[in-house]
């Protein structure tokens, strides 16, 4: 019923590649990205009661149960720019930063009840400040780079013909560089060493469940644990000593919705909760202090014609930073929370489809105070997303 096995083990060798190749992209939730996969990102990210290709276990597991047997290849482009000044307002800095990131899904149909398949997926920040923080002998320019790759197999089962069940492994790989760092030495402000690229291995798993209510409406619901990293060696010494080296990704819940009024028509919403309360290293009052983030997406799609399908979509969410901690976050300051999206498909044929999506972030300022008064922090960014999707 299914004559395809062949080309799931050649397909599945793309995995590694896409895994090295992986880099960090800029996010507006956080260190998470606002979309999964070229299709969610002509949506503002929406996805949890929306299966969006071979990607959806990032956001639901138990979407894979209805994309059937595909290939999803996508790349972004992200293009960001931040505007600071650190400890006085007339100490002002700029980092620009263009930085691709890749990302893969693959998802095999085992027969009407069970799939099983792989989602690649991509977060992190990065800043490059083309100067010192501070004119202090031997301190490097400013630059910070987080990388995380997410490899998660997953499988999904149909209890019934409306309901499916979805579980994923995550595993994590994360690298991270800061250069440039002030700390605080016997004298005053002194330069904190850098321990160049270190890296860390992670686990955690993803639970969904996706329910057809009726042909019309959808509903969907995830859970993803905390993937708690490996320490990262050298900045366990200093610059994570509060967390041991420990820079973990948060757990996060969420539901969704869609509505499907018209032949063609689909309106999607989110609802997520990232806890980054929980997560080590991200947590510490004393540096970065991050808040727990409600994440508000919408979005709609409409097939014109047999070939064509328009997206659009917005997504807004809290601050995860406060003004009391611009200081630290100075170096990982992706602080866009709301965004606006677009996006096209058009169908090759039957099997082959490409798709283009572009977001924008609301530029945003936040102005520091308390022991944070001086560094302010203003942020804006573009991404720009080109798919390929095969179906088998």
């Amino acid at each position: 019923m299914y004559p395809r096995r062949k080309k799931v083990a050649a397909v599945s060798f793309l995995v590694l590649g896409f895994n090295l190749a992986c880099n960090t992209a800029r996010a507006n939730n956080g260190s998470e990205l606002s979309a999964n996969g070229a299709l969610a990102a002509g949506m503002g990210g929406v996805g949890i009661a929306i299966p969006q290709g071979a990607t959806a276990a990032a956001d639901n597991p138990a979407g894979m149960a209805g994309v059937g047997t595909r290939l999803d290849l996508y790349g972004v482009l992200v293009s960001a720019r931040v505007n600071a000044s650190f400890g006085t307002e007339t100490n002002s800095h700029f980092s620009n930063v263009i930085q691709p990131a890749p990302g893969f899904g693959f998802n095999y149909q085992i027969d009407p009840r069970w799939t099983v398949g792989v989602s690649v997926t991509g977060a992190g920040l990065g800043t490059k400040y083309s100067s010192p923080a501070l004119p202090i002998p031997g301190l490097a320019d400013a630059r910070s780079s987080l990388m995380i790759v997410r490899t998660s197999p997953t499988v999904t089962y149909k209890p019934a013909s409306n309901v499916s069940l979805g579980a994923s492994l995550i595993i994590g790989a994360q690298q991270f560089r800061a250069n440039g760092v002030v700390g605080a030495g016997p004298g005053g402000p002194a330069a904190v060493p850098t321990h160049g690229d270190s890296y860390a291995g992670g686990i955690g798993a993803g639970f969904g469940v996706l329910w057809d209510l009726t042909p019309m409406v959808s509903l969907g619901a995830s859970y993803y644990t905390k993937t708690r990293f490996s320490p990262l060696a050298g900045y366990r010494d200093d610059l994570l000593a509060s967390s041991n080296g420990h820079l973990d990704s948060p757990s996060k819940y969420g539901v969704g919705i869609a509505v499907r009024p018209l032949s063609g028509l689909t309106i999607g919403a989110d609802f997520l909760r990232i806890l980054w309360s929980g997560a080590a290293g991200y947590n510490d009052p004393a540096t970065f202090n991050w808040h727990d983030q409600n994440v508000f997406r919408i979005g709609v799609s409409y097939d014109i014609n047999p070939s064509w399908t328009v997206r659009a979509g917005f997504s807004a969410a809290n601050s995860f930073i406060d003004s009391d901690h611009t200081l630290a976050n100075f170096y990982a300051n992706g602080i866009t929370t709301k965004s606006v999206t677009a996006g096209f498909s058009y169908n090759v044929d039957k099997a082959n489809t490409v798709t283009f999506a572009l977001e924008y972030d609301i530029p945003r300022t936040v102005t520091g105070t308390g022991p944070s008064t001086g560094t302010n922090i203003s942020a804006k960014s573009q991404w720009y997303t080109i798919g390929y999707t095969h179906k088998f």
